[in-house]
């Protein structure tokens, strides 16, 4: 008979194989649910030294009423803008001294937009290009050890740069949405939790970021992040594989976006997802990190409390790292 664990390993191993399926609804590349630090490289409490690579595929979708390019003029009720986003994103993180750790994220995105009308006509526009670089510093607060803690609580500092296209002309016409960069220099402040349990370990964090006017006289409104995050530890499955599941409950609540001081009315609200989540440890020692096999996927508990027409669906992702 196969044990708990090894029926729940395998239902998770089930759910990440749809990462390479399509999939209606995305949260838009500024407002991702989800805490990306700890998916690159786990917590931050790592010796000093210590430094990883992390290479991230993401695939998403999102239904949303159109933008209208003067707000002056609002669009038809009845029109649709379906995009399609995939993003490959580098990361990299490095601990130099105890409890100090230093990233930075590098994305390549490929963006598709169909904006579909009322009247039956629709229109494709599409765009890819390197988008906005940011970089992340995380210092532990307290930790009970000085060596492999078991709890630690620990603050996050994040600045985004405008190193993405953010002004390209496209089917003639300015879109901020089907850009790959916003045009803004981002801020974020944050902190995590984290304790290890026998079996399992248990992380928690919250994030605010603050978004600035960018190009195209557009700004994405401030988002707040809160994740709850459990990872079990390294058990054998499959011939002796490695694996390592794990679950997340992701929240995110987002201030409408503004084109030109007027606030569009198809953005922000409140949306919470809870993520499957498998580790797949590429080595015999559970207690070595690298490298891994990364695979979640992103189930959204309803859109009923973001603004106006949305819909947000399954986010698929898929990551391998490196540490040293």
């Amino acid at each position: 008979m196969v044990s708990r664990p090894h029926r729940v390993a395998a239902a998770l191993a089930a759910a990440c194989v749809a990462v390479s399926l399509p999939s209606e609804g995305r949260a838009c590349s500024v407002c991702q649910c989800g805490d990306p630090l700890f998916s690159s490289s786990g917590s931050s409490s790592d010796s000093a030294g210590s430094f990883s690579l992390y290479l991230e595929s993401q695939f998403s979708t999102k239904s949303s009423g159109v933008l209208a390019e003067d707000p002056a003029e609002p669009p038809d009720p009845g029109d649709r803008e379906r995009s399609f986003d995939r993003e490959l994103t580098l990361w990299g993180s490095w601990t130099p001294v105890s409890r100090i750790t230093l990233a930075a994220s590098v994305p390549f995105r490929w963006l598709t937009i169909t904006e579909e009308h009322a009247d039956g006509e629709s229109v494709d526009h599409s765009n890819r290009g390197l988008g906005d670089a940011s970089l992340y510093l995380t210092t532990v607060l307290w930790q009970d050890l000085e060596t492999r803690p078991i709890s630690w609580l620990e603050l996050r500092g994040m600045l985004k740069m405008p190193t993405g296209q953010s002004q390209k002309t496209i089917g003639g016409e300015q879109d901020p949405h089907i850009q790959v960069g916003t045009g803004s220099w981002d801020f974020g402040v944050g902190l995590g939790a984290g304790h290890h349990f026998e079996h399992f370990s248990v992380y928690a964090s919250s994030f605010y970021r603050m978004n600035r006017n960018g190009s195209l006289d557009y700004r994405y409104g401030d988002v707040f992040l809160a994740n709850l995050i459990a990872t079990s530890e390294a058990f054998p499955f499959f011939g002796g594989v490695l694996v390592r599941p794990g679950a997340e409950l992701n929240f995110r609540y987002a201030g409408k976006d503004e084109l030109r001081g007027v606030s569009y009315g198809d953005s922000g609200g409140a949306i919470t997802y809870v993520t499957a989540v498998l580790e797949i440890p590429f080595t015999r020692d559970a207690e070595h990190r690298a490298p891994w096999l990364r695979l979640a996927i992103r189930l959204p508990l309803g859109d009923a409390n973001l603004n106006g027409h949305q819909h947000e669906g399954f986010i698929y992702n898929a990551g391998i790292g490196f540490a040293f």
